[in-house]
């Protein structure tokens, strides 16, 4: 089909002048007619003997659209993919697009004013061939596919990705819609997981677009490995700290479940002041610590507004109003971050500063991102038959329903930590997920699920054993007390599709019927006994 656009654009370019012409690219859609005449002069060339030449001289920079400027280098291969946030943001034309022009870098956009399915050959071929994959996940959008796409490259194109976080911020608008607390902590969790598992593989994350293309060129001129870019060259630090933006909701929101009772999304506001006081961070007293809180004017206005009988302590408040009553206490402002480094060591930091420019090359190898999983020498004795992966009410699923199934066929298993997935639990629930002979996760109806979709998606990219039951929102979806969107619901579920896709592709079982997915994974670890 190569041979066929080239001879269609010579032919083309043959009836145009070309000072008034504008530039066809090799991969335009032409009429059937035009197709004929083109098989039928190739046979004749077969038919005399003739060598038909099968490349040619012209790579393009590419729009999506169709239009393309000559660079001069062999076959429709782009240095550059620009991947991640697309409509409405306009980073690809105001920074990304300007700045490779003028460093002379091809790249292929695929953001385009109406996408079609007819693309979709064009944008894999253009992301295939790469050198780089550059992805930008900005805080304009919800970034729910992008985050999977990610995710999946992170583990099957490490050599060749980079990305740029624009973190999410309390109290902002997507798409002209106020992004609530709980959305913005399932968002920003999401975009934690992605990172943490970016680090794993060693890939490197900006906080700046003009950063990440200055190293772009660097890596595509001077010919070396992305993952041997360092701190001098404007990465971010390779460790997880909570000092980093949005990791203090996410300890909120483990405080916050641990006080519940029964999935109310209520805590009382005694119960909220007390934890509030014993989590405190910082170097104050106890007594100092409570003056603050009676001080705090959202605690003040719960109480004056509190119009039931009773002592007004005992009201029930729920996450929003639990994180505005601790924004206002002193140890969110002391800078006593935790950090993750005794957690979350970094094998391969270590191994890279002490190690050689060759040995640091030849880790990046493409097969290397399968040893870590697949290669996991754990002892049988250690192993356990299934993981379920569950998140929010779907642990009482397990416990009353999975749970008794599993355990009366003789099968062992594991079970997360925690109803959710997030940084602080994920090297454990990682390192169950490798002990065990078949991975089973379920991306349920009951949540948004953006982090346990970015992890589902790089264990497919590890060839792990997975089976996954993917579970689309419904119309007027209500998540722990909020109704969604219909662009919300729009976006989650394309990355529930994204998702699927990618795993049905690369042969992993999807179901949408939790009890059919259940049992297709036990009857897998049975055969394989």
């Amino acid at each position: 089909m190569w041979l066929f656009s080239s001879w269609l654009w010579q032919r083309k370019m043959q009836h145009f002048n070309t000072k008034d012409c504008p530039k066809i690219s090799p991969d335009a859609y032409i009429m059937f007619e035009e197709f004929y005449i083109f098989a039928t002069e190739l046979a004749r060339l077969c038919e005399r003997g003739k060598a038909v030449p099968m490349s040619t001289s012209h790579s393009f920079n590419c729009d999506g659209k169709g239009t393309a400027n000559s660079t001069g280098s062999k076959r429709m291969a782009y240095e550059v993919f620009l991947g991640g946030s697309c409509n409405p943001t306009t980073w690809r034309s105001d920074i990304a697009i300007p700045t490779l022009q003028n460093l002379g870098i091809t790249y292929y956009n695929p953001q385009v004013s109406q996408w079609g399915p007819e693309l979709i050959a064009q944008e894999y071929e253009a992301k295939q061939t790469a050198r780089v994959l550059l992805f930008v996940i900005d805080n304009q959008t919800r970034n729910t596919a992008g985050i999977i796409e990610v995710a999946q490259l992170a583990a099957t194109r490490s050599e060749s990705l980079i990305l740029v976080i624009y973190p999410y911020r309390q109290g902002q608008t997507i798409l002209g819609e106020a992004v609530s607390t709980l959305e913005y902590y399932d968002l920003m969790n999401g975009l934690l997981v992605l990172q943490y598992l970016m680090e794993r593989q060693k890939i490197p994350i900006f906080e700046n677009i003009s950063v990440a293309l200055n190293c772009t060129s660097k890596i595509l001129r001077e010919d070396i490995n992305i993952q041997t870019l360092h701190s001098e060259d404007g990465i971010k630090s390779t460790r997880i700290s909570l000092n980093q933006n949005g990791i203090d909701i996410i300890m909120l929101r483990e405080i916050f479940k641990s006080m519940e009772v029964n999935d109310s999304g209520t805590v009382s506001l005694r119960e909220a002041w007390l934890t509030l006081q014993s989590s405190a961070r910082c170097n104050m007293s106890v007594s100092e610590v409570c003056n603050a809180v009676n001080k705090s004017e959202t605690y003040r206005a719960l109480i004056s507004s509190y119009k039931g009988k009773g002592d007004p302590a005992e009201q029930r408040i729920d996450f929003e109003q639990f994180c505005t009553l601790s924004s206002e206490l002193p140890w969110r402002t002391k800078g006593n971050g935790i950090s993750y480094e005794s957690e979350i060591p970094s094998i391969w930091s270590i191994l890279c500063r002490k190690a050689s420019k060759f040995l640091r090359r030849t880790i990046v190898h493409p097969f290397n991102r399968f040893l870590d999983w697949t290669n996991s020498f754990t002892p049988e004795t250690e192993k356990k038959d299934l993981y379920i992966g569950v998140v929010n009410n779907d642990l009482l699923w397990l416990e009353s329903s999975a749970a008794p199934l599993i355990e009366s066929m003789g099968l062992t298993y594991f079970r997360p930590s925690l109803n959710e997935y997030n940084i602080r639990i994920l090297p454990q629930e990682l390192q169950r997920m490798k002990n065990s002979r078949l991975i089973f996760l379920i991306v349920s109806q009951q949540s948004r699920g953006i982090a346990i979709m970015a992890l589902a998606a790089h264990l497919v990219g590890l060839r792990a054993k997975l089976v996954l039951c993917v579970q689309s929102l419904p119309e007027d979806c209500v998540l722990s007390g909020e109704k969604l969107s219909e662009q919300a619901t729009k976006d989650y579920n394309r990355a529930r599709m994204y998702l699927a896709d990618y795993a049905t592709r690369e042969g992993v079982p999807v179901f949408q019927n939790v009890a059919d997915a259940l049992q297709h994974a036990i009857q897998l670890v049975q055969s394989s006994c």
